[in-house]
């Protein structure tokens, strides 16, 4: 990224913007022609209140050429026709020649002319090279010996002395070489402040550059909550169309409410999590940044859905080392108990109550064999392989599938697909599992008469969601509240594991269920698929 810096500039004496120079040399040709102008005026007066003039004539004449130069001068420079150095050398000559000229029609160096010398050499000091500018005064200094010789030669009362030419001439060399090392100094610090510009301009674009590629979330509010700063991060977290103007408070309320919080208690370092939020997979930090006395806030944005995946992932792998250990020292001895109550039920010399007894053994013996099995299946489910899933066509081929298995009678499902070309980014293995599950809970424990209602439909921040609906008596509120927990169950034939296998691979998937009761006054779960970036990602690599 290219930052708006000068880089015109003349490398032979060190850095001299080449602008700087024409600028300055223009405004010296202002000055000349005003100076040659007031002298040529004053050769119309008589008795000049600001000369002594001697030689009339040869003031006239030179005063019209030195407003006539100053002209063509003025001019070259505006039409940069010629070289920089070139036209400062030839103006700096002829303005020695002139002024020496009009010094000696006013009476030779007694007359002070001669000082305007010192404005000439000043600027060539300023403008060129050092050795240059000494060439200068050493002319100058020799027009003005030469000046000062031939008046004593051939003017008779000639007021001039040596030691005033000595004086000025002494002058011009100082002049020369202080503003030539002023000159330097002014433009190493004028590169320093370039330097320093190009540098800041160059942070500048680094930063932004850092801020557009971080894997986190980046938005600078101002005191009023306007946004001044969003990064593409924070644009794909939040699903925001770059085209559209973003505000907190239309778009993403639940930041803005978090914001508040934090501004009540902004002393709190911890960030704000999905569950405080609302917000599916996204932390919320806020942190102070003072800008020239203006206070705006840094919003931080992390998706915390890859972290959610370790966690889960490190959970079942431990949980998988426990049912290796469960299936090694519980199923081989539950086994041989069970295959002994069988055996032991087929004997002719037991009583009604003893073949009841081995009926419980047998019974208790398979549910145990049963939660080993779920256990099992949730370990797993640990690793996930996730595809493109087109929703309504995976629907319509379980729905079949399903009624045609031995667990469901013909006609056992009601599909309804409200919404078309629906997608996610799922383990195809697990969704059949959760599908599989609820229907089974559905046909088990609602109204085995009436179908099993399932909808796919689209919820308010356009999310895909799945609503497996049945028409029984529904359950009641204590058991809503704990249905997901592991190993609770309403019934004496279940293990307890079949929901909490179901929220777990949900989870796994970066979606999440809830129950609630339906319009049936039956019981309702509904599959939310995420709205991520991590999965909206996946999505678009897998197309």
């Amino acid at each position: 990224m290219q930052t708006a810096t000068s880089n015109s500039f003349v490398s032979k004496s060190g850095y001299q913007l080449r602008s700087t120079n024409w600028t300055s040399l223009r405004l010296l040709n202002i000055y000349r022609l005003v100076i040659s102008t007031t002298f040529f005026s004053q050769s119309f007066v008589s008795q000049s209140p600001l000369l002594n003039i001697v030689d009339i004539g040869l003031y006239s004449w030179v005063s019209l050429a030195f407003v006539v130069l100053s002209l063509v001068w003025m001019l070259a420079a505006w039409i940069e026709r010629r070289g920089f150095i070139h036209q400062i050398s030839l103006q700096i000559y002829t303005d020695m020649i002139i002024i020496i000229l009009l010094m000696h029609a006013c009476g030779g160096i007694s007359s002070g002319l001669g000082m305007l010398l010192i404005i000439s050499i000043a600027v060539a000091g300023l403008l060129t090279e050092q050795l240059l500018a000494v060439v200068f005064a050493s002319l100058a200094s020799l027009g003005l010996l030469a000046e000062y010789v031939y008046s004593i030669t051939n003017i008779s009362d000639y007021t001039g002395n040596s030691t005033q030419v000595g004086i000025l001439g002494a002058t011009l060399f100082a002049t020369a070489i202080v503003t030539h090392k002023l000159m330097k100094r002014v433009q190493s610090s004028e590169q320093l402040v370039q330097q320093r510009d190009r540098d800041v301009a160059l942070l500048s674009a680094l930063n932004q550059e850092i801020i557009e590629n971080m894997q986190a979330g980046v938005i600078v509010l101002t005191r009023n909550n306007q946004v001044r700063h969003i990064n593409n991060a924070a644009l794909k977290m939040l699903n925001i169309v770059t085209t559209k103007v973003f505000s907190l408070k239309h778009d993403q309320p639940k930041i803005l409410s978090a914001l508040r919080k934090w501004r009540d208690s902004p002393d709190r370092d911890t960030p704000y999590l999905p569950t405080e939020t609302g917000i599916d997979n996204i932390q919320v930090s806020f942190r102070r940044l003072q800008d020239q006395g203006n206070e705006n806030t840094l919003v931080f944005l992390n998706d915390v859905s890859s972290i959610k995946d370790s966690m889960q992932q490190a959970k079942l792998a431990s949980l998988g080392h426990l049912t290796a250990s469960i299936a090694h020292e519980i199923r081989n001895p539950l086994s041989a108990i069970s295959h002994a109550a069988q055996l032991l039920s087929e004997s002719k010399d037991l009583d009604d109550t003893e073949h009841r007894m081995t009926e419980i053994i047998h019974q208790h013996s398979s549910r145990i064999n049963h939660i080993i099995e779920d256990i099992l299946k949730l370990s797993r489910g640990g690793q996930t392989a996730k595809e493109y899933i087109r929703l309504d066509q995976w629907l319509q081929k379980f729905a079949e599938e399903y009624c045609l298995s031995n667990q469901a009678k013909a006609g056992c499902l009601d599909l309804d697909i409200q919404l078309a070309n629906a997608t996610t980014w799922f383990d195809a293995g697990h969704l059949n599992q959760i599908m599989t599950n609820l229907c089974n809970n559905a046909q088990i424990h609602g109204n085995s008469d009436k179908p099993t209602h399932i909808r796919l439909f689209t919820d308010q921040n356009q999310a895909a969601n799945i609503e497996i609906a049945d028409e029984g008596p529904g359950i009641d509120q204590q058991s809503l509240d704990k249905i997901f927990e592991p190993f609770y169950t309403t019934s004496h034939k279940g293990s307890g594991l079949g929901l909490y296998i179901v929220n777990q691979l949900c989870d796994l998937n970066n979606a999440t269920i809830d129950i609630h009761k339906n319009s049936y006054n039956g019981t309702s779960f509904t599959i939310r698929f995420s709205t991520s970036p991590a999965n909206q990602q996946a999505d678009q690599e897998s197309v």
